[in-house]
């Protein structure tokens, strides 16, 4: 159990930095629309984690050309 715990944290974690990296240069790069980068870069984030865990949950019930798209 807690080898799962430590897993689940990390990953967890890794996903925030990502996140945060993702979004501040975005960020950067389009200073002059901060606001509305920050919300698209958020959404990204979001949407991509998502993604990953439908195609981990539907992994083989999905279509094959549909999940490896994804993938």
């Amino acid at each position: 159990m807690f080898a799962i715990c430590i897993t689940l944290l990390t990953a967890l974690l890794l996903s925030a930095v990502a996140a945060y990296f993702s979004v501040a240069g975005l960020m950067a790069i389009f200073a002059s629309a901060a606001i509305p980068i920050a919300v698209m870069g958020g959404t990204l984030v979001v949407a991509i984690i998502g993604t990953a865990s439908w195609v981990y949950r539907t992994w083989k019930t999905a279509p094959v050309i549909f999940r490896y798209y994804l993938t």
